[in-house]
């Protein structure tokens, strides 16, 4: 198989299996009120949901620390196996769960699995491609898509069939697709076909690459706090603020869960143009760039209601989500590629684990004070965000201008 061939077969199956991981990362947020009503008996148990999520998505996140380990050492193709039959069978035992214990333990085993895709997926493109940035704006714009979908999805699909058998459902798209990549032994990537290590990483001084990844890792770390709060309570939001019959003949339910879908199509648009981006520009400024872009659309969002909170959320998603190209492309200027699966799960963690704890912290803020207030803080923290970013310009080594 000619090179160009085999880098498009492994970017689609990247793309597939970065918008399964959203898909069932964001099916719970969509269903929690159905499934808080029959398990808790309290449609608005915020904080218990709050910290049922925090469960998956905390292991969702630690598991990026041993899912860069295993990369390293049994290869992408293995750990993408074993990252989709685990969520098709996990996804399947949480619509079985009849406690609240048993919700939080199926959610967390989720989590786990789908918790082993992104350094396997990321460290993938890293070493398969030649173009970094753009491959990671389509990768981003699968992830996105799975983000987009999944609310919309998970909501009609219980409304058609109920919440226990929406997941049962979403789990047969993890088990189709690691039947095809178990089937097809032709998805891996050989290191000798990587592209040219050109990041210079064998410079004596280690301020070079160690101080910007220090930074890059507590911007990553606030950024999915950000992420986390606004990806888990968004749905709820909008059932609340966006009145009833504004999409006719449709329940609050599925007309939350749409326009969380029309909200985060909008961020499958940037993450194309992140990724173009972070091949044409310096990465370090994109990226500190987006936040502070961002940050007050996200505030705005907290004060407003109807349409116009749907507008700004939009405005906010599209700039936002032009982030994760952007971020995935620059780590590896920093990284040796015999190390980018190890690296890759250590960001991974900082983004996804130690973000994760936003999701229990908002569940509390939402069911003590109000859900608008959730955003006020996290539009504080994007703009803390974006101003570490001037750190990280000021001790990142020059970026490469890449060939065009």
């Amino acid at each position: 198989m000619s090179r160009p061939l085999k880098e498009r077969k492994l970017l689609v199956v990247a793309v597939v299996s970065h918008a399964i991981v959203h898909i069932c990362e964001l099916s719970f947020p969509a269903l929690q009120i159905m499934v808080a009503a029959e398990i808790l008996h309290n449609p608005a148990a915020y904080q218990k949901l709050g910290f049922a999520y925090f469960v998956a998505t905390l292991v969702f996140g630690a598991m990026a620390l041993p899912a860069g380990f295993l990369v390293d050492r049994i290869g992408q193709r293995r750990v993408l196996i074993l990252f989709l039959f685990g969520a098709a069978a996990s996804m399947i035992l949480v619509g079985t769960a009849q406690s609240y214990l048993m919700l939080v333990l199926s959610l967390g085993l989720m989590g786990g699995f789908i918790g082993l895709y992104h350094p396997a997926g990321a460290s993938l493109l890293s070493l398969a491609t030649r173009k970094q940035g753009a491959a990671m704006g389509i990768h981003g714009v699968g992830g996105n898509f799975g983000l987009a979908i999944s609310p919309l999805l998970a909501s009609g699909l219980a409304a058609w069939l109920g919440w226990r058998l929406a997941f049962a459902g979403l789990g047969l798209l993890p088990l189709f697709c690691g039947l095809w990549v178990l089937v097809d032994r032709s998805i891996k990537v050989e290191l000798k076909a990587a592209p040219e290590d050109t990041d210079n990483l064998d410079r004596p001084d280690p301020k070079l690459f160690l101080l910007p990844l220090l930074v890059l890792f507590l911007m990553a770390t606030l950024n999915g706090m950000c992420y986390r709060g606004f990806s888990a309570f968004l749905p709820a939001f909008f059932k609340l603020k966006i009145p009833a019959g504004t999409i006719p003949l449709v329940s609050g339910l599925v007309q939350a869960g749409s326009f969380t879908t029309l909200v985060l199509i909008a961020g499958m648009v940037s993450q194309f143009l992140g990724g173009k981006l972070a091949d044409r520009f310096v990465k370090e400024k994109v990226f500190t760039a987006i936040f502070l872009l961002c940050a007050p659309f996200l505030f705005l969002l907290s004060r407003l209601e109807g349409i116009a909170l749907l507008l700004s959320a939009t405005a906010f998603a599209f700039l936002y989500f032009a982030n994760q190209p952007v971020s995935n492309a620059l780590l590896p200027n920093y990284v040796p590629r015999l190390m980018r699966g190890r690296l890759y799960g250590w960001f991974f963690f900082a983004n996804f684990g130690a973000g994760s704890v936003m999701s229990w912290i908002a569940g509390t803020v939402a069911e003590k004070f109000s859900l608008a207030i959730i955003f006020e803080i996290l539009a504080a923290i994007a703009a803390l965000t974006g101003i570490l970013g001037f750190l990280l310009v000021r001790v990142s080594r020059p970026d490469k201008k890449p060939e065009v």
